[in-house]
């Protein structure tokens, strides 16, 4: 393995997801500044959501199984023999989506009249305009998984990770340059980012020395190796979806807005993990999985350390602070409006709940990408149905006690079991697996994350009601920052003095 590989693709990639994630944001506030929230919203939500749905599955097989089988094929076959099956998984996929968008066309309106049961004849109308225009859509998605699959076999992972500035491109230049705004036409860009999606991997996939070539053969039995580890996959995907049901129903029984406070503080938790714990796993996924077929055992035993440490490094600090400024970032993000005092203490109930799963969360991604690198999905599966059926049982048990926050430490108690079911799958198939000295460092990690959280609270108590409350989250923050990396660096944890020399470097060649 390349000295610091997964490092420096991991921060190349945290940087441009925040940036992606910014940029957005900026979507967003422009849609909502030139259409507000009415008609023409619900009607384009909608039909951005009809795609996305349908390509849900097809994506998740791509997701989880083409790159495995990739790797898999490279390394006993060849490249030359890994994309003659990308271009047939392509071909195939293109068909079925070609399929999709003839049908779901001809039935647009009736899947609109599904989706929005509460929309009236004009909104109806216009939602199944914009939905037979999205759903080209359809024939991009595909594509573009494959490609990035691609490269991200082939350790490319800077394209991958910049896509999302693409796809939002041409939706900010048309509602920035574009004087008369109109909802079809946002369509129309919106479909525009997802051809960009697809082009932009061309060049990069070109100078690997991929070549397309249209031919179709549903007997090559890297397709039957797909479908064996996507099987158990869209079971647990089945498991999640009734978790979700069951949660908002247990919810429900709460007091009033419990589901939207329970909404809300999840997607805090998604942003945190989205940057964080993606950016590690779409790296140290494909290189997993090329060291595992290439039989680099020691490689891939020191990825998988590896990936933990960086992730334990940033999101145990990270869920100290989340615990101690919870109420404050609840506030900062959404009260205003209708968010009432009310809402804010609701949400942050929710939100201390799931703070706890935070590093746990992001542990189970990491290690369900290991087993699935080792094509195990159906250990995964099993697991997820164990976390499922705890988090069922458990919110329905904490919730009659400590209401909406026992729902969401329903969750994170599951995820802490679910991560240390996997721990223990994946430490049972590689005997090699030496995990005293990843324990320690972890330890070290927590304790130094528990100092960082004693001197923050310290710096609250000595300022509080001198200053005000945002120059104290500011302050507070950045000396916890400097705290935790100085503990780090006391105790001397290896991976920190990485960070620093790549950071050195950096600083080096520019001078």
């Amino acid at each position: 393995m390349k000295k610091n590989t997964l490092l420096k693709s991991t921060l190349i990639i945290m940087i441009v997801s925040c940036i992606s994630r910014i940029i957005g944001f900026v979507r967003d506030m422009l849609i909502a500044n030139n259409f507000g929230a009415g008609m023409y919203t619900d009607a384009y939500n909608i039909a951005v959501t009809v795609p996305e749905t349908i390509f849900m599955l097809i994506g998740l097989a791509i997701s989880t199984s083409f790159l495995p089988v990739l790797s898999k094929i490279k390394a006993e076959k060849g490249i030359k023999k890994m994309y003659d099956f990308a271009n047939n998984m392509i071909n195939i996929l293109f068909i079925i989506s070609l399929l999709f968008f003839v049908v779901t066309s001809i039935f647009s309106k009736e899947i609109v009249m599904v989706l929005g049961t509460g929309f009236d004849a004009e909104t109806t109308i216009l939602a199944t305009r914009l939905t037979r225009i999205t759903l080209i859509n359809l024939l991009f998605m595909s594509i573009n998984a494959c490609f990035t699959s691609l490269l991200q076999v082939n350790e490319d992972f800077i394209i991958p990770s910049v896509l999302g500035l693409f796809f939002n491109l041409p939706m900010i230049l048309y509602l920035l340059f574009f004087r008369s705004y109109d909802i079809i036409g946002l369509t129309i860009a919106n479909v525009i980012g997802n051809f960009f999606r697809v082009i932009i991997q061309i060049p990069s996939l070109v100078s690997h020395g991929y070549k397309y070539k249209f031919f179709v053969n549903l007997k090559d039995e890297g397709i039957r190796a797909i479908l064996i580890l996507i099987i158990p996959v869209i079971i647990a995907a089945g498991a999640n979806s009734l978790n979700m049901v069951v949660d908002k129903r247990i919810a429900s029984s709460l007091e009033i807005g419990s589901i939207s406070a329970l909404g809300y503080a999840e997607k805090l938790i998604f942003f945190i993990n989205s940057i964080i714990t993606t950016s590690i796993s779409s790296v140290a996924y494909p290189m997993m999985a090329n060291a595992i077929n290439e039989k680099r055992i020691h490689e891939f035993i020191e990825l998988l350390k590896k990936s933990i440490i960086y992730l334990a490094l940033v999101l145990i600090p990270i869920t100290v602070g989340v615990i101690i400024f919870r109420k404050d970032i609840v506030s900062i993000i959404y009260e205003r409006g209708k968010f009432t005092e009310y809402a804010v203490n609701l949400t942050t109930s929710a939100l201390l709940g799931y703070t706890f799963g935070i590093f746990f969360t992001g542990m189970r991604d990491i290690l369900n990408s290991t087993l699935f690198s080792m094509g195990k999905t159906k250990i995964t599966t099993l697991n997820g149905i164990i976390g499922v059926i705890i988090n069922i049982c458990l919110s329905i048990i904490l919730s009659k006690t400590i209401g909406i926050s026992g729902v969401a430490l329903a969750s994170s108690i599951a995820m802490f079991i679910t991560s240390i079911l996997l721990f223990r799958n994946i430490t049972n198939l590689e005997h090699n697996f030496n995990y005293k000295k990843l324990f320690i460092k972890i330890f070290k990690i927590i304790a130094n994350s528990i100092l960082m959280g004693l001197i923050i609270i310290l710096f609250i108590k000595f300022v509080e009601g001198k200053i005000p409350q945002i120059i104290i989250i500011i302050l507070g923050t950045a000396i916890g920052i400097i705290a935790y990396f100085s503990l780090c660096n006391l105790f001397n944890i290896k991976e920190v003095q990485e960070m620093k020399e790549l950071a050195l470097s950096k600083v080096a060649k520019k001078k």
